[in-house]
């Protein structure tokens, strides 16, 4: 990634990388069965697309297979069978989160999906002279960036705008939402292995209230400094780094993986392929520079 220029160059091991671990991330943030009988609670894409067919096992199960299809054909750089890889990822998370309950585990893939659809379809139109298809498959990796450092900041706006300024202050507390995660979890998987290492976390978040909440602001300013990630390499490695960091803490004291998230930041941003590389072409040119004994 070069700083200064409307879309930013990246090498072509670093697309081949980020295509195929992307590929397994979408892969692995779709659902591979459908354990519902009905869709009772629309909401995003189940409001507008009637998707009650993907209920039946075996047409989801077409649908898995289509899915995988889509992502070799992508390895390859066929991109026009992203759409496929996008409706059922989208379908089916959908139809998991019209269950009466929203999360948003998978969110973040979702959109880097949808961002590099799109990313593709314009290129078609835009890069059309460029054979190569470097441009667009840079536009492609370059929107999936912008996308990541979108997704921070908002959860950081969304922070203040639901509070009304105060989570900081509110953050304090967060010893009680330890201990309410703690035991959803053993009651989740019927079992109290982990519930007491969280309950001692949620104890002591509850006699350093303002402790915790110093460090869990932390996390709030990285989400609100999220486009900074995108001015060069360098930022983006720590950044994406220091985010990365952020939920592993979160899911060692809450249990709260955001696992997807962890491996976006680890692909896109910070990118240790390029960093590898990077360090092996300054040792060995540092080698050959070097002056030999006589």
């Amino acid at each position: 990634m070069t700083s200064g220029s409307a879309v930013p160059t990246f090498e072509f091991y670093e697309r081949v990388v980020m295509r195929v671990f992307f590929a397994a991330t979408v892969w692995r943030a779709t659902p591979s069965e459908l354990r519902f009988n009905a869709i009772p609670s629309p909401n995003g894409i189940t409001r507008v697309i009637d998707l009650h067919f993907l209920l039946q096992p075996h047409t989801f199960a077409t649908a898995r297979i289509a899915l995988g299809v889509a992502l070799v054909l992508y390895l390859f750089r066929i991109w026009q069978a992203l759409p496929i890889a996008l409706f059922v990822n989208l379908a089916a998370n959908g139809i998991g989160n019209a269950q009466g309950a929203v999360q948003h585990a998978f969110q973040i893939v979702s959109l880097v999906l949808l961002a590099q659809t799109v990313a593709y379809f314009y290129g078609a139109w835009a890069d059309r002279r460029d054979k190569s298809r470097q441009l667009t498959e840079n536009r492609a990796i370059w929107w999936s960036q912008q996308t990541i450092a979108a997704v921070y900041l908002l959860a950081g706006l969304a922070k203040i705008i639901q509070t009304g300024g105060l989570w900081v202050f509110q953050a304090r507390w967060i010893g009680v939402s330890i201990a309410k995660a703690a035991y959803q979890a053993s009651y989740d998987s019927l079992s109290s292995a982990d519930v007491e290492r969280r309950l001692s976390i949620a104890q002591f978040a509850a006699a350093h209230g303002w402790l915790v909440a110093l460090i869990v602001t932390t996390g709030f300013v990285l989400e609100l400094g999220s486009p900074l990630l995108l001015i060069n390499r360098a930022w983006a490695a720590l950044i994406g780094g220091a985010l990365l960091c952020f939920h592993l803490g979160l899911e060692y004291a809450m249990g709260l993986p955001f696992i997807y998230n962890q491996w976006l930041l680890i692909i896109f941003i910070i990118n240790p392929p390029y960093w590898i590389v990077l360090f092996a072409r300054k040792i060995f040119a540092f080698r050959r520079q070097a002056p030999t004994s006589p």
